[in-house]
């Protein structure tokens, strides 16, 4: 047997096992993106790699894609044609809902096509399962939730404090939120995002910067910063900042996440991590002044979200995905999704949810 046949690059025995297939492209080349633009390209590069799974799944195990085009061609080809299907796992599922109605309809078609011949729906927030079931009219029971991990191994980086609230990311930010909080506070405030058209009608205080910056110096610049914010919008059916939430732990950052319903996942709030709601300005400007008034405090929470952000790995999160691959013939062992097994220490000045509104 070739083990699993996977398109999502990663580096075996670490990702996912040793007897693991890389198959791509994963990424179209550049002549192309100039060609035929982002989304299109896109598109065509997963249905080559779709096709190309589908052919070789004959000596597999099982397979494992992401949850954009290649996994949908994939999981189409094996609805169609059934002789000789493979356990299928789709990862990265991040769905949004079309805002016409036959946009949603269309799409919900297309993933219950997709849900004949897949064994698992691999999802990173947990409200997910239940709100994709509802969406698109699949099985609770094909969508599985696998904690997310943190990236910072194998990255150089100084950890240190260099006095500025760090926040950052391109999709799904609500930065109008986060400036109307850190307006009247006396504080330099980073905004790592290359997407300026999210600032057009922002006025922007002059404490506050706006610049992007490199993979490398995001994880830099999260590493420099004195606390992290991740504000997430509201209204969205995928939740997003996982990477970032947990990054920002793992470095002993106080983080501040907005969006009980994802944040919830990571952070217990007022232990090793701070929540605020969804278009909370004030709440959030509380949250901010609580860790600037209770440096202490907030250093003993950032080491919290340290030792919690510790056991969410990369390879924790894949040999997950590997399992649920692999476990197929039996029951699926359930994912381990309390809390890691540590003591935090008792302190009465920690900021709870009640004493930050």
């Amino acid at each position: 047997m070739a083990g699993i046949l996977t398109d999502i690059p990663g580096k075996p025995g670490r990702f996912w096992g040793d007897n693991t297939t890389y198959v791509g492209p994963s990424k179209p080349p550049a002549w192309l993106l100039r060609l035929l633009g982002n989304r299109w390209s896109y598109n065509l590069t997963g249905l080559l790699a779709g096709l190309r799974l589908f052919a070789r799944r004959k000596h597999c195990q099982g397979v494992v894609t992401d949850g954009g085009s290649s996994g949908m061609v994939f999981a189409w080809l094996q609805a169609l044609c059934p002789w000789g299907r493979k356990p299928h796992v789709l990862i990265d599922c991040l769905w949004y809902t079309p805002s016409s109605r036959l946009g949603r309809s269309f799409k919900s078609l297309r993933l219950r096509l997709a849900a004949r011949a897949v064994h698992r729906f691999v999802v990173w927030a947990s409200h997910e399962v239940e709100d994709y079931a509802r969406a698109f009219g699949l099985r609770r029971e094909q969508l599985e939730y696998v904690p997310f991990h943190h990236t910072l191994h194998n990255y150089e980086f100084e950890v240190r404090d260099d006095g500025y609230l760090f926040a950052g990311g391109n999709y799904d930010r609500d930065y109008r939120t986060l400036i109307d909080a850190v307006r009247p506070l006396d504080m330099q405030v980073w905004i790592a995002s290359q997407r300026r058209e999210l600032f057009a009608d922002l006025a922007l205080p002059d404490h506050v910067r706006v610049e992007g910056t490199t993979t490398s110096g995001f994880r830099q610049a999260m590493a420099a910063a004195k606390l992290i914010v991740v504000p997430m919008q509201k209204g969205l059916l995928h939740s997003g900042g996982q990477q970032t939430c947990l990054n920002a732990m793992y470095l002993g950052k106080p983080t501040i996440a907005v969006g009980r319903r994802w944040a919830v996942d990571f952070i217990t709030d007022g232990e090793d991590g701070l929540i605020v709601d969804y278009e909370d300005p004030q709440g959030l400007r509380r949250a901010i002044r609580w860790v600037l008034d209770h440096p202490d405090a907030a250093r003993r929470m950032g080491e919290r979200a340290r030792q919690r952000a510790a056991w969410f790995t990369t390879e924790r999160c894949m040999r997950a995905v590997h399992d649920l691959v692999t476990n197929t013939a039996g029951a699926i062992p359930p994912l381990p999704t309390t809390r890691p097994h540590f003591r935090p220490e008792p302190v009465h000045d920690v900021c709870t949810s009640s004493s930050i509104r």
